[in-house]
């Protein structure tokens, strides 16, 4: 995979995270070189999760603390 320009990190005991390759290419290398893979998931980046990680300290408006029975 890292020959084919992909970045492969460790995900847990029996997983990889592979980055730079699609789903397809994987599987094709891994069928090209005889390694049986048991699952594949595409997992992509999801613009409102980057948006709320980028913008996690951001407060652009704040609520007023009410007191139950008191008028604002």
């Amino acid at each position: 995979l890292t020959a084919a320009g992909a970045t492969v990190e460790p995900a847990g005991p029996d997983e990889l995270t592979v980055s730079g390759a699609t789903v397809d290419r994987v599987g094709d290398l891994a069928y090209e070189l005889g390694v049986r893979l048991h699952e594949l998931s595409p997992h992509g980046a999801s613009l409102e999760r980057a948006f709320m990680e980028l913008t996690a300290d951001s407060v652009e408006y704040a609520g007023v603390p009410s007191t139950a029975g008191e008028p604002r």
